[in-house]
């Protein structure tokens, strides 16, 4: 699956099972694709133990950015919107704030 958030695109692995969900980006480097989870509308908490990498993570509620973070390793943080999808990649030092309210566009 490919997601496309404005001038950025993904290649994306989809944590569609509890063992991804668990561990996410835990223990591993995922390159240049981005990990995605699905999830029921909620203002969900994250955090980066044994992500030895920063991430930058998009929130997205109806395929709209609602909020996005910079995490480095070891940091916890909660949405502070509601959202039902997220979207984690390793961090591409860029300006994570123009891109809240962005349509978010999938592609098989």
């Amino acid at each position: 699956m490919i997601v496309k958030i404005d001038n950025l695109k993904f290649n994306v692995e989809i944590a569609d099972n509890f063992i991804k969900r668990a561990f996410g980006l835990m223990f591993r480097d995922i390159g240049d694709k981005a990990l995605l989870f699905k999830y029921n509308k909620r203002k969900i908490r994250v955090h980066t133990f044994f992500v030895f990498y920063p991430i930058d993570i998009f929130f997205i509620y109806d395929n709209k950015v609602v909020d996005a973070v910079r995490m480095n390793p070891w940091e916890i943080y909660k949405c502070k919107e509601y959202s039902n999808m997220m979207l984690e990649f390793k961090s591409k030092n860029i300006d994570l704030s123009k891109y809240i309210g962005k349509k978010v566009e999938f592609y098989e």
